[in-house]
């Protein structure tokens, strides 16, 4: 019995360890933790990364990935855990766990450059020990129960429980807002992101914030016993290579170099190398196609080398002639081209599948995503049709080329779980601004997803948090409650509404996204009521404004067409608006929070 007994409290004490993960809720307490604080480590720019993906956070503090993001799908690497070490709480039957941050991955390959600049330049075991994992619901998975950081043991296959972390979503929405929450309170700003400038900038910002160091990670960049190519840790942070396409499908060469080192080499050059299997530290399965001899710091330049996968430009300097007759460079390895410039698929609306534009020998190709529960879709997508279209603005009709979706080939180089992959490569030259549209039939009305143009700038609009920091440009007279509830369509996020005051009016607000073309259709005798109290009952509105008649306003993003009604209603405490999609009372659809007096 007294066995019996200790086996039972050792068990208990086994349940305790695995799920007594300690939560982190500020920035700060990424400062009082060891985890990933030196290079060449990855775990603080990869959590730094997730933070960008995250589009809002419910009222249950359920986080809301960007709308196009499917972990199930294996976008960015993220791949199926199991949690075998235990080292995570238990799952319910309808829940799983979802791992990223292997830069080994295929996927891995779209994540931004400052994740991926030490594991590229690196060969010690540090490189890629850390990950992050992630809880859904996995019927939707684009909302995040919880957060965990980890990181592996090292020399092992297995996760370090004191190396595992909880990241609580206020801390996520803290690190994501790129302006540290002072723009959290101004409603809806659009501001532009460039991947490799401004989030790049923001991400060394928040590293220095939290204690990551590079120092434990140097060498000396000339010195003459480290000749190898293979450094055992590279960290030089002022080089930027980057690969883009020209106006004629080949590659552009876009590079920064720091003067210094240009003045201290006597050879400067940059080779474009084709992987042909990864990116890693490894020569064998790489191919020379354009070798160049740099003589100015910064610049650009159109090269003959045709867009595809793999291609990655690398940095070679000779400090002395010696060196380039007789002895190994100094090579700095770029970021590598993941064939669909870093953009994951575009969700077709309505059905389980998904839509993507890459590049491949400098064409314009299309790679469809269909999830394998869906069995019978190519008898309901028999009319389906992809368009090519060398401007986003062309109309519908206006392709340059299309394919019906059930002739796609179906390839078996990419591996997920969850989705076949098909694919159709188009004889069109790729190029800025090159777009590609699913089309539900035969007619050039209904697109169900558009991808986004191609080298496009990207946008990004900032929804309010409840970070609480107020912002001293704010304007008194437009204010916000929380971000918008979204409520309609298959994953729920076809479409939101949100409560704002301008003027000391209430006004509503409602999110269409853009690949919800035939919105005013459902939405036709739809309405959104003012109400003075949140205990009133739908009949019971102060007054009322048809969707239909909403103003589109200009500052729109790349996912959202933004509407507004500004009523004649003053805001108090307890207001709420509500969308009641026809003349009924019966059931709301949504309903915003009541407005507080300290809003």
């Amino acid at each position: 019995m007294g066995a019996m007994m200790r086996l039972f409290l050792l068990f208990c004490l086994f349940l305790a360890s695995v799920s007594s993960v300690r939560k982190l809720t500020h920035t700060d307490d990424l400062k009082n933790i060891t985890y990933a604080k030196s290079a060449p480590r990855h775990g603080l720019q990869l959590l730094f990364w997730f933070a960008q993906k995250v589009l809002n956070v419910d009222q249950n503090n359920i986080l809301i990935l960007d709308s196009d993001f499917d972990p199930h799908r294996g976008d960015f690497g993220f791949h199926r855990y199991l949690n075998k070490e235990g080292i995570l709480p238990s799952l319910r039957s309808w829940q799983s766990y979802y791992s990223v941050g292997n830069l080994k991955s295929p996927g891995a390959k779209a994540l931004p450059a400052y994740v991926l600049s030490y594991y590229r330049n690196t060969n010690v075991p540090q490189r890629n020990m850390d990950r992050l994992i992630v809880s859904v619901d996995q019927n939707r998975p684009k909302r995040i129960l919880r957060v965990f950081i980890t990181s592996h043991n090292l020399h092992k296959n297995d996760f370090n429980p004191s190396d595992t972390y909880e990241i609580d979503s206020a801390l996520i929405l803290q690190i994501g807002d790129p302006q540290n929450c002072s723009l959290a309170q101004n409603n809806n700003l659009i501001l532009p992101r460039n991947k490799q400038g401004t989030e790049y900038d923001r991400c060394r910002q928040f590293l220095t914030e939290t204690g990551y160091s590079s120092t434990d990670c140097t060498h000396s960049h000339f010195s003459r016993k480290k000749r190898s190519p293979y450094l055992q840790c590279n960290t030089y942070e002022g080089i930027k290579l980057e690969i883009k396409a020209t106006t004629q499908g080949s590659s552009k060469l876009i590079w920064e170099i720091p003067s210094e080192m240009i003045d201290n080499s006597k050879h400067v050059h940059i080779d474009i190398c084709q992987n042909t299997y990864s990116s890693d530290t490894n020569e064998v399965h790489t191919q020379i196609r354009k070798q160049l001899n740099i003589y100015e710091s910064s610049g650009t330049l159109d090269t003959s080398v045709s867009l595809n996968a793999g291609l990655q430009p690398r940095l070679r300097l000779y400090p002395s002639l010696f060196d380039f007759h007789f002895t190994n460079p100094y090579i700095w390895y770029g970021p590598e081209f993941d064939g669909a410039n870093g953009v994951i698929p575009t969700t077709i609306k309505g059905f389980d599948a998904s839509l993507q534009l890459y590049a491949a020998d400098g064409k314009a190709c299309a790679r469809l995503y269909i999830k394998k529960s869906f069995s019978n879709w190519e008898d309901v997508l028999r009319y389906s049709w992809i368009g090519f279209y060398k401007s986003s603005q062309d109309k519908n009709d206006a392709y340059s080329t299309y394919q019906y979706a059930y002739k796609f080939a179906k390839t078996e180089n990419y591996i997920t779980h969850n989705y076949d992959i098909y694919q159709y490569d188009s004889s069109l030259t790729i190029t800025p601004g090159f777009q590609i549209r699913f089309l539900l039939d035969k007619k050039h009305i209904q697109v169900l997803a558009q991808t986004t143009p191609w080298e496009g700038v990207e946008v990004v609009t900032i929804l309010p948090s409840d970070c609480g920091t107020p912002n001293p440009g704010l304007q008194p007279e437009e204010r916000s409650s929380n971000g918008p509830e979204f409520f309609y369509g298959p994953e729920l996020d076809d479409a939101g509404l949100q409560l704002f005051t301008e003027d000391g009016k209430a006004c509503a607000r409602l999110y269409i996204k853009k690949a919800f073309t035939d919105w005013k259709e459902p939405f036709y005798y739809s309405w959104v009521g003012f109400y003075t109290s949140s205990q009133n009952k739908n009949d019971d509105y102060y007054t009322y404004h048809y969707v239909m008649k909403f103003e589109k306003i200009g500052y729109g993003n790349e996912n959202y067409d933004i509407y507004q009604y500004k009523s004649k209603m003053d805001i108090a405490p307890g207001v709420q608006i509500r969308f009641m999609i026809d003349k009924s009372y019966d059931k709301a659809s949504v309903q915003t929070e009541p407005w507080k007096s300290d809003q």
